[in-house]
């Protein structure tokens, strides 16, 4: 009787892992269909579906137009198609920047109001990824989930409206972001987000909680006028740039504890129910202007590496 070797069965196990690892790399530009497959729960034309996961990169363009055409006639399909959109940006490595300007036309005219496909009551949740380009002005969500996304090039949010929780936590925007007029209808949370650009943030208005601790802004910050209806936390976040809270109105408190100031800060005529900038620092060895919230002032500069820093106290 032919006894197999434990040599043999390595050898086999080794031959089909390389099968396997050959099969997902031919695949690359699928990575995200195969690891991460989003099923199709209403009905959907077979052929449509092929279509959507075909090679040929204008074949699977028409599949999606020809899915989101679908989700217009049957709502049932809308959700659907919004999951399976976000995997489609992720293919077209490694002309994804080309490919995701295709395809965001597709979804935006679907998440305007004036638009006559406009779907309410939509959920974007992408997994953790590169999104080129990102345009979402004037969208209205339900839920948006970004964490850990990383957004390339200019992200516009100005006028959107977020009906639900909203998350960007640990996500890193490589240039400039705007959320000018943006309204967010729960909690947002930004904690641990890197702008790494002009942070642009005029005129929102909040219906919910905003977190910021341990984000980064490493240029200019701008809440100028922004309406806050409860809690706003900066906590040991870090305003490398100029940041401008000029006017903002907090109904409830603004917190920066630990948080650090390197360049121009401006909160003339900023009012909150209480500021609280207990453990926060300015640097004091730059050419900077600054007013700070009322009750508040800068110590005696100490020298800390890098610089010189003062510690924020109340008068």
């Amino acid at each position: 009787m032919a006894t197999i070797t434990p040599f043999a069965v390595l050898a086999l196990i080794g031959a089909v892992a390389g099968s396997v690892a050959a099969w997902l790399l031919l695949r690359r530009d699928r990575y995200a269909e195969v690891v991460h497959p989003v099923t199709v729960r209403g009905a959907i034309d077979p052929v449509t579906e092929r279509k959507i996961f075909a090679d040929e990169r204008e074949v699977r363009l028409a599949g999606v137009h020809e899915f989101a055409a679908l989700a217009d006639r049957d709502p049932a399909l809308r959700q659907d198609f919004v999951d399976q959109f976000f995997v489609q940006l992720g293919y077209g490595w490694p002309e994804s920047a080309a490919w995701q300007a295709k395809l965001w036309p597709v979804l935006r005219m679907r998440l305007r109001r004036e638009s006559p496909e406009f779907w309410p009551g939509m959920d974007l949740h992408p997994k953790p990824m590169v999104l080129h380009e990102v345009d979402l002005r004037g969208c209205e969500v339900r839920n948006a989930f970004f964490s850990r996304v990383r957004f390339v090039g200019d992200a516009r949010f100005d006028g959107a409206v977020f009906a639900g929780p909203v998350s960007f936590e640990g996500s890193c925007f490589a240039r400039h972001v705007s959320f000018a007029g943006t309204r967010f209808g729960a909690d947002a949370d930004f904690e641990r987000t890197t702008f790494t650009g002009t942070a642009a943030f005029p005129r929102i208005t909040t219906h919910g909680q905003l977190w910021f601790d341990a984000a980064r802004f490493s240029a200019r910050t701008d809440f100028t006028g922004a309406a806050f209806s409860d809690d706003v936390s900066f906590d040991c976040a870090g305003f490398a740039g100029p940041v401008t809270f000029r006017d903002a109105r907090c109904a409830a408190d603004l917190l920066f504890g630990g948080a650090r100031f390197s360049g121009h800060a401006d909160f003339t005529g900023a009012t909150a129910a209480d500021f609280f900038l207990t453990g926060a620092r300015a640097r004091t060895d730059a050419h900077v202007r600054r007013t700070w919230p009322p009750g508040w002032v800068l110590g005696p500069p100490r020298p800390r590496k890098p610089g010189h820093w003062a510690d924020l106290t109340r008068a």
